[in-house]
């Protein structure tokens, strides 16, 4: 078996002990070590986003998001960063870690000048959209009908598209047996668009937790 101990320096060297351990699971564990280690902020990264990698494909996707993240402290190119942090996002996303979407969203918007800024809060959107769908492709309604509603508290979606959600949340609430909540979105899809209020099941006004509350400001 061979030793998964680490005493590699250099990107070069590390890449080269990669070939020659076992599978995933060795590589984990080399890289691991390699972390312990005092290394150079570039090769620091570089195991941080093959441990990433690593983890992605094991489907332990919270450890994934904490690789990711230390990859995107050690860059130091902004753009680097902000495909990192990104990523990070499009994670937590697929993890259903929405609370702390903040951390990576903030970071990323810090280390980019405002036409990035945009492209970050459109990476957010599509990324909602695109995990909705998947969650619709596999009839799990209620966490499609949970993204929906995050997404409906997001600037970049378009008055049209709401409305769109607003139909699909009548539906999916529908399949789900929420019948008054089918109801009130059926209702409010009829209606001129009011960002930020919510309803409980008598129509009264209620606040939740909102993006605003987090920190993000899409507005």
């Amino acid at each position: 078996m061979v030793s998964t101990k680490a005493v590699e320096k250099t990107v070069p060297e590390v890449e080269a002990k990669l070939k020659t351990v076992g599978g995933d699971l060795v590589k984990i564990e080399y890289l691991e070590n390699c972390l312990k280690q005092l290394l150079d902020n570039n090769v620091a990264r570089f195991c941080h986003i093959k441990l990433a990698e690593l983890y992605e494909n094991k489907l332990m996707t919270t450890l994934a998001i904490k690789h990711t993240d230390a990859a995107a402290e050690c860059a130091v190119v902004s753009k680097e960063k902000i495909a990192l942090y990104l990523k990070e996002i499009s994670l937590m996303i697929k993890a259903g870690d929405y609370m702390n979407i903040s951390g990576p969203f903030k970071k990323a918007t810090i280390a980019g000048n405002n036409q990035e800024k945009e492209m970050i809060k459109q990476h957010l959107r599509n990324e909602f959209f695109k995990q909705a769908q998947e969650y619709e492709k596999k009839q799990n309604n209620r966490k499609a009908a949970e993204i929906y509603e995050r997404i409906m508290e997001l600037s970049v979606v378009r008055d049209e598209e709401r409305k769109e959600i607003m139909q699909k949340l009548a539906a999916l609430n529908n399949k789900l047996g929420r019948i008054k909540e089918s109801m009130r979105y059926e209702h409010l899809a009829t209606k001129p668009i009011e960002k930020k209020k919510n309803l409980d099941d008598d129509g009264r006004e209620v606040r939740r937790v909102s993006y605003e509350d987090l920190g993000i400001d899409f507005y």
